[in-house]
């Protein structure tokens, strides 16, 4: 991996293993000439195709390195400036060990190709039909397809068929295999995890010596299977395999499948870490529920659909915040703003439940009918009594079509409302910029 000048091609940066390649230290140095061979910059060069919101995937042989290379580049901010960001998998490690020219060219092409498919996939929920399907007829397979690994309800790890494709005739198994308990391929689990491929070029060795495997295999028709581990942070997260391939030595496709599933791994990876920024970017820390980035955004989502009616909205802030913090200390307030938040969320169930900031928070009921909605608005009341929290709340219910961003105003000018009759009841303890 390197960081370099778009524009004048100056390396910024490359990890160990970009210097172990160019034989040295990479500073003062041309990425075309320390890396390529070049004298001048190349005429392949990706430069003009990169964004910073997306990868861009292609391959390359590298006559100076000689190996073959999956690439990933993209714009990123280096020190202030937009610089190179490229990110090269070797494919071609042992090729010429394991493969015939004639395989090996073709599992590389077929390599080429699902990595270009796989660019950007949305986690499990992506769709790798295609990727499966060119596996799957360039192999000559019956199967082809992608297991999840995942907790079930009751606490055990099983995995589940996300995508399959079957050659002409072949049955699916995609409704049969959906939860199966991991402890069916108890031989498997090390391997997986050691980011190994399991091959089994014959399910009938398994017999006697894997018998829990082949009751599981053998009814399917398998005779010959091999799966890829998918592992994120170390963790098997799910395997992609095929069935009975009649058109290659099933170990001569190890390393094409090790290759592969890193590289699904390095997605999924980049996948779950997109999604935790995202949910931190929308998560309040301190109480957990979504903040005023993901109402905003909740909002604009829905009033573009237009006014609506039977729904409900629910404005609350605490009273007296400031004088418990400087009473009491901020962690003192910080448990009173966790508790309201608490609160809120067991009331009103299956709501949207926000902390817009401060000491302000929102309930957004969008599937309550009105009279359940104020049930659940009198529960949140009751609680927070419970717990010593005295809260303003504001309330309305949209009988008629109404923008949601138009009902939220409502209920907190209700609450503000609210609000004023507190201190006007307690002047002590009143402040500042209380009364907007």
């Amino acid at each position: 991996m390197y960081i370099s000048d778009p524009d004048t091609y100056e390396i910024y940066y490359a990890n160990d293993g970009v210097q172990k390649l160019i034989g040295g230290s990479y500073e003062g140095r041309k990425c075309y000439e320390a890396i390529i061979g070049n004298n001048v910059p190349c005429d392949f060069c990706t430069n003009h195709l990169l964004r910073h919101d997306a990868y861009y995937a292609w391959t390359r042989y590298n006559e100076k390195l000689g190996s073959y290379y999956a690439l990933k580049d993209k714009l990123v901010d280096w020190h202030g400036r937009p610089a190179r960001l490229e990110i090269a998998f070797d494919m071609s490690e042992h090729h010429r060990q394991l493969l015939g020219l004639e395989t090996e060219l073709n599992l590389e092409r077929l390599l080429v190709r699902c990595v270009k498919e796989m660019r950007n996939i949305d986690g499990f929920s992506g769709d790798m039909s295609s990727v499966l399907r060119m596996i799957g007829e360039a192999m000559d397979a019956d199967r082809a397809y992608i297991f999840q690994v995942a907790k079930t309800p009751d606490g055990r790890e099983a995995f589940s068929t996300m995508h399959e494709w079957c050659a002409p005739g072949v049955q699916s198994q995609i409704d049969a295999l959906q939860d199966v308990n991991v402890e069916m391929v108890p031989s498997w689990t090390p391997v997986l995890l050691r980011r190994e491929a399991v091959v089994v070029e014959d399910v009938d060795d398994l017999k006697d010596t894997a018998p829990s495997e082949y009751d599981l295999l053998k009814p399917q028709g398998i005779d010959s299977v091999i799966n890829a581990p998918l592992l994120v942070e170390s963790e098997l997260v799910g395997t992609i395999g095929i069935d009975n391939p009649k058109a290659v030595e099933l170990e001569r496709t190890r390393e094409f499948f090790d290759n592969l599933s890193y590289f699904l791994s390095a997605e999924l990876d980049a996948y779950r870490a997109k999604g935790l920024l995202e949910s931190m970017a929308c998560t309040d820390a301190l109480t957990g529920l979504s903040n005023r980035n993901r109402y905003t955004t909740d909002i604009e989502a829905l009033d573009a659909q237009g006014p609506r009616r039977g729904f409900g909205v629910a404005y609350f802030d605490l009273n007296g915040l400031k004088e418990i913090n400087d009473s009491e200390g901020h962690a003192r307030g910080d448990r009173t703003l966790s508790t309201v938040a608490r609160a809120i969320g067991s009331a009103f169930g299956k709501a949207r439940t926000y902390r817009l900031g401060g000491d302000e928070f929102l309930a957004l009921a969008l599937n309550a009918g009105e009279e359940e909605f104020r049930s659940q608005a009198e529960l949140a009341r009751s609680l927070l009594q419970d717990n010593a929290c005295s809260t303003a709340m504001g309330l309305f219910y949209a009988n008629e079509p109404c923008l949601v961003e138009r009902a939220v105003s409502l209920a907190d000018s209700e609450m503000y409302n609210s609000k004023r009759d507190y201190y006007r009841e307690n002047p002590a303890a009143d402040r500042r910029g209380a009364a907007r």
